[in-house]
């Protein structure tokens, strides 16, 4: 799952970030690549949105035809 994927790389970021042992400009690669990892991620959770909408929908639609 490269949403997890993505996530877990995001975690572990902040955990670098925060333990204060690294210079300034790895933390800033490192929030840059942040940055890029959140775009992956919403752009993820909008895909899975729009699956889970379409699948509701046909929910719906099965329950409907049913009535």
């Amino acid at each position: 799952m490269i949403l997890e994927d993505n996530i877990k790389k995001l975690e572990e970021i902040v955990k670098k970030i925060d333990s204060q042992n690294i210079n300034i400009e790895e933390s800033l690669a490192l929030y840059e690549e942040a940055i890029n990892l959140s775009k992956l991620c919403l752009n993820g959770v909008k895909e899975y949105k729009g699956k889970l909408v379409l699948l509701t929908k046909e929910l719906e639609n099965i329950t409907q035809d049913g009535e």
